[in-house]
């Protein structure tokens, strides 16, 4: 049977920015193997509520490819071309719900005994498209702020234990006004940003706190404290779906998939501007499709982390960690229930360890070579710092306020 062939009435159920991209771009589309092109249809559906930075590597990547010669594209696609597929899957209609055809690929893949070549496939792919198609350099050098330990009087441990050989270690920072003084370096970087001067909708310098966040005009801001509603709304879809028997964490995992933020209580975004809305849809992926970002703070903060760095490419990115709850069995904390005290020390651990992801995340963006990076125990004379020229594994005990530390990032 030969699959049906596109058309532009297959996207009509499409938001207008992605329809229009994907009509202006549907002879590439034609061309491509159909287990990819499910692949980029997924995240082509999604393209209106996406940051500036993916929307960027999605147009450039069907640019890239569009160019390409019949033998070019043929190699390109070759390890996708080679995998074999169930052609019931590409039946009239499943281009409307991209992801629910990749379940089903998903599951073929697993039971042919494909899935390891297709990972393989997909990497080299991956490397090829971000080789032909590199990210931009930031107009400044990206700063990583990272605020652990709120709460917490003695850590137990020694800090900072896996970025110390990489860094400074500070241990004579004067503790007063040290988050405000952090706060007001991140919102002053907004107006340094000149290629071209930033602005909001941007998405460039972003402030994720695990409790409740500082206000800022001039960042990108996501809270867990902000998020208290949504993530109640959420746990109580969860927990509704899983008593009514009959659903695998498949079915919940498309269940949740399927969410828009105003079922879960985020501004709609019918009637949202367009900034809003597509942070709205940033908030409602972190809370679906991250393991424990529903429940403990320091998860949420983590992950939202890896997801912005990931997706927005930002310049600036400050975070704060704050205590989260203590464990409880896992129907309890589903359940959303109150009352489970926090767990600093427990916290502290989990930060600690965040902030060295979150470096190690930043050193995988465009402009490595300049990053500057600081973690800071909150309240104290604890710091550590990363940057051109700062010798690593070092320790200063020299007493500085924080504009001191900063000063040496410079």
């Amino acid at each position: 049977m030969v699959p049906p062939q596109l058309k532009t009435a297959d996207f009509e159920s499409y938001p207008p920015q992605a329809r229009r991209l994907v009509t202006e771009n549907l002879d590439v589309l034609q061309q491509l193997p159909f287990v990819y092109r499910a692949v980029l249809l997924r995240e082509l559906i999604s393209y209106d509520w996406k940051l500036p930075a993916e929307r960027q590597r999605l147009a450039g990547q069907l640019t890239y490819v569009g160019q390409l010669s019949s033998e070019k594209l043929a190699a390109l696609m070759r390890g996708f071309a080679a995998l074999n597929m169930n052609p019931s899957f590409e039946k009239a209609g499943w281009t409307a719900n991209p992801s629910a055809t990749l379940e089903q690929i998903t599951a073929w893949l697993w039971s042919s005994h494909q899935m390891d070549t297709f990972r393989a496939v997909a990497e080299r792919f991956s490397s090829d498209i971000s080789a032909a198609v590199p990210s931009r350099l930031p107009s400044q050098p990206r700063l990583g702020i990272v605020v652990i330990g709120q709460g917490v009087t003695n850590p137990g441990f020694p800090l900072f234990r896996k970025l110390r050989p990489y860094g400074v270690y500070l241990n004579g920072v004067k503790a007063q006004g040290n988050f405000d003084t952090l706060l007001a370096a991140a919102q002053s970087r907004v107006q340094n940003s000149t290629n071209p001067p930033a602005r909001s909708e941007d998405f460039l310098h972003w402030y994720i706190d695990g409790g409740s966040a500082y206000p800022s005009s001039s960042l990108t801001q996501v809270s867990y404290t902000a998020l208290n509603s949504a993530r109640q709304q959420l746990l109580q879809r969860t927990q509704r779906a899983i008593e009514s028997g009959g659903m695998g964490p498949e079915r919940l995992r498309s269940l949740l998939a399927e969410l828009r933020p105003e079922d879960i209580g985020l501004t709609s975004s019918s009637d949202a501007e367009q900034r809003t809305a597509v942070l709205n849809y940033f908030q409602l992926s972190l809370l679906t499709e991250g393991s424990g970002t529903q429940i403990f703070s320091t998860t949420f903060v983590q992950w939202g982390a890896r997801e912005c760095l990931r997706r927005a490419e930002p310049e600036t990115l400050l975070l704060r960690f704050a205590p989260r709850q203590e464990q409880q069995p896992m129907n309890t904390m589903l359940s959303g229930q109150k009352g489970s005290a926090p767990d600093p020390q427990g916290s502290i651990v989990d930060a600690d360890m965040g902030a060295y992801y979150t470096w190690i995340n930043m050193r995988r963006l465009s402009g490595a070579e300049q990053l500057r990076f600081l973690v800071y125990f909150e309240g104290h004379n604890e710091a550590l710092i990363i940057g051109p020229g700062l010798p690593g594994g070092t320790t200063s005990d020299s007493a500085m306020d924080m504009q001191g530390v900063l000063k040496l990032l410079s």
